[in-house]
């Protein structure tokens, strides 16, 4: 019995720590580079996709074999990262969004479907913070607060389980 205690919490003590990567990644809502750079080490291989946009002009990939992950790395044309996606198994885990200026805009967990899923906030280019909520299974639900730029609440809503804005 003792023996079963110790191997069930030993696979739970491994399970959480394989979710840490997508959990802690914000530093004062910009980019933690020692989280994406953890990512970039683990990875087996690597290439870059131009793009001939000017939100996007290259996008760097990392691909881990062993863990069947990928980390997308979507770079401006002056070399600033405004967008990382990582998936694993083929189906998104996790995505963030930035300014120009590396100010988070965006940062999203996403469920095993690759849907938008957990609170989230969204910021404005000064970092003030510009909506909050929750989406459940990639749709709006329950309280959601918008912001103006000084902080002050301008609106809440209320969105059902079907993700569509009630009274």
């Amino acid at each position: 019995m003792k023996k079963t205690l110790i191997f069930v919490g030993l696979i739970l003590f491994l399970a959480a720590c394989s979710n840490t990567n997508n959990r802690v990644i914000l530093a004062k809502n910009k980019l933690d580079k020692h989280w994406l750079d953890s990512v970039i080490k683990k990875s087996d291989s690597s290439y870059i996709k131009k793009y001939k946009r000017t939100d996007f002009a290259i996008a760097e990939f990392y691909i881990n074999k062993k863990d069947l992950s990928i980390c997308q790395v979507m770079k401006d044309s002056a070399d600033m990262i405004r967008q990382v996606i990582i998936a694993k198994n083929d189906v998104r885990t996790h995505f963030s969004r930035y300014y120009a200026n590396g100010q988070l805009e965006a940062f999203l967990l996403l469920d095993e479907y690759g849907q938008y899923h957990d609170s989230t906030t969204y910021y404005y280019e000064d970092g003030k913070v510009e909506s909050s909520g929750l989406y459940k299974h990639g749709l709006k639900y329950g309280e959601w607060k918008n912001y103006d730029t000084n902080g002050n609440i301008l609106s809440t809503k209320i969105y059902d389980s079907n993700g569509q804005e009630k009274g």
